[in-house]
């Protein structure tokens, strides 16, 4: 089985860091790379084995294995015995390098045992959301959401005897309050709660917010009840009022202001092009 989606590039460039391909390869391709992609990617296993070569190392790759390169690093990779399924994602961005150094990752990494489950979860939303009209901001996030996933399984704590502190990167401050607004979108939150989720002052996590995301927490938190009454105007037929109420909005007027805001048309007219 083989997917590929490549979004036509467009106003997403302005996005700090946004989609360039996505898909599934089964079996993979035996692929050289002497000077990189120009875009950075993540590939993890699904099912079989293969080998990625990268400076004198060659690593295997099995379930559970997942890495990531920079733009511009040479690489190869193949299959082993001609059975090795991958899913795979290519992305870009003006700041990509830097917010890539903010969450600690180095210009390649690789890791053979980790818990792909958030990041095959992650992987399968934004499959469905990749090329869809209008959808680039969705994908943006959910490319935020996957890059979290995979730097918590690639970021390997050192093991030693005894307990060092270690300071945190800006990166590692803001998660609570992003897996906060990513499941508790439709209450009320306020930037105090976030703040205290992250147990730094309000000035200092709304500063490192910005640094880590190039948006604001309450613009972040939009963004993601945007995302899910998008879905939720797609894949049911549940009434407008109802889907601003149920995405945490606080009047179906200030809903349709902020939709449109977003997608340059109302929800109904989203539906009506789109969906249910």
């Amino acid at each position: 089985m083989n997917i590929s989606k490549y979004p036509v590039l467009a106003s997403q460039t302005k996005l700090p860091f946004y989609l360039t391909g996505i898909g599934v390869t089964s079996p993979e391709y035996h692929i050289v790379r002497s000077g990189g992609l120009i875009s950075s990617q993540i590939l993890f296993t699904k099912s079989g084995k293969g080998i990625l070569k990268i400076e004198d190392k060659e690593l295997l790759q099995t379930g559970g294995s997942i890495f990531f390169l920079s733009s511009g690093v040479t690489h190869e990779y193949y299959p082993l015995d001609g059975d090795w399924e991958t899913a795979w994602v290519v992305f870009r961005g003006e700041q990509l390098e830097q917010i890539m150094q903010s969450l600690s990752l180095a210009p390649w990494c690789e890791r053979s045992d980790a818990d792909l489950s958030d990041c095959e979860r992650i992987f399968g939303k934004l499959l469905s959301a990749a090329g869809v009209t209008g959808g680039e901001e969705e994908c943006s996030l959910l490319l935020y959401e996957l890059i979290l996933a995979a730097r918590t399984q690639l970021v390997k704590m050192p093991s030693t005897g005894k307990k060092r502190l270690k300071k945190r990167s800006p990166s590692d401050i803001i998660t609570p309050a992003v897996l906060l607004m990513d499941k508790q979108y439709m209450r009320d939150i306020t930037l105090t709660e976030l703040a205290e989720s992250c147990s730094v002052s309000l000035q200092h996590f709304c500063r490192l917010f910005r640094q880590t995301t190039y948006m604001r927490p309450m613009e972040y938190l939009a963004r993601r009840r945007i995302a899910a009454a998008k879905e939720l105007l797609t894949s049911t037929s549940q009434s407008v009022n109802e889907i601003a109420r149920l995405t945490g909005f606080e009047s179906v007027s200030y809903f349709g202001w902020v939709f449109r805001r977003y997608e340059n048309i109302s929800p109904s007219e989203y539906r009506k092009n789109r969906g249910y």
